[in-house]
């Protein structure tokens, strides 16, 4: 054990179907409406089917999960508007797992960033919070997932051109 880790004991199970909390999933952004909102200078009809394209790829709990994505690549504009969401999803794994294993020592560490990886992945990141929180509630503050997720947005979208959002309705393929 390291000067700045510690052992803790945590169920490291697999967790199965995680009950989404209102109260975490309320602090966390969302990223299908995030792109919705660059998305709001389209005309009413291609914002409307952008936002009907987002809302097919999500968990039964609300969440945008990667896993429904997984045909999609960055830049692959024949999927429209769920090409930008490929790229503002692309470190949300990364940013949750580091955010849960924060402090942990290197085998915990590997051990609940891997259970929170594969949970942003099939479930979503406010299943992945509300697990982290339920089983390290001291230790993890869902405001500071928040800030990290938004600002992960936030540079995100600094990398989405006009151009990126013509070709994408363009070459949609619905």
């Amino acid at each position: 054990m390291g000067l700045f880790s510690s052992t803790e004991e945590i169920d490291l199970s697999p967790p199965g179907l995680v009950p989404v909390s209102d109260r975490v999933a309320e602090q966390l952004p969302d990223p299908g409406e995030y792109l919705l909102r660059l998305l709001g200078g389209l005309s009413p009809e291609s914002y409307e089917l952008a936002a009907a394209e987002i809302d097919r790829v999500r968990h039964a709990n609300g969440a945008v999960v990667g896993a429904k994505l997984k045909g999609v690549a960055y830049r692959d504009w024949k999927s429209g508007p769920l090409a930008l969401l490929v790229g503002l999803l692309a470190a949300d794994g990364i940013t949750t797992g580091a955010w849960a294993s924060f402090g942990l020592g290197r085998k915990q560490n590997r051990e609940v960033g891997a259970i929170v990886q594969a949970l942003v992945q099939e479930q979503g990141v406010p299943a992945a919070a509300t697990w982290t929180v339920t089983h390290r509630a001291e230790k993890c503050d869902v405001d500071f997932l928040a800030e990290s997720l938004t600002a992960s947005y936030e540079k995100q979208a600094g990398l989405i051109t006009n151009g990126d959002v013509i070709k994408a309705f363009r070459k949609w393929q619905r």
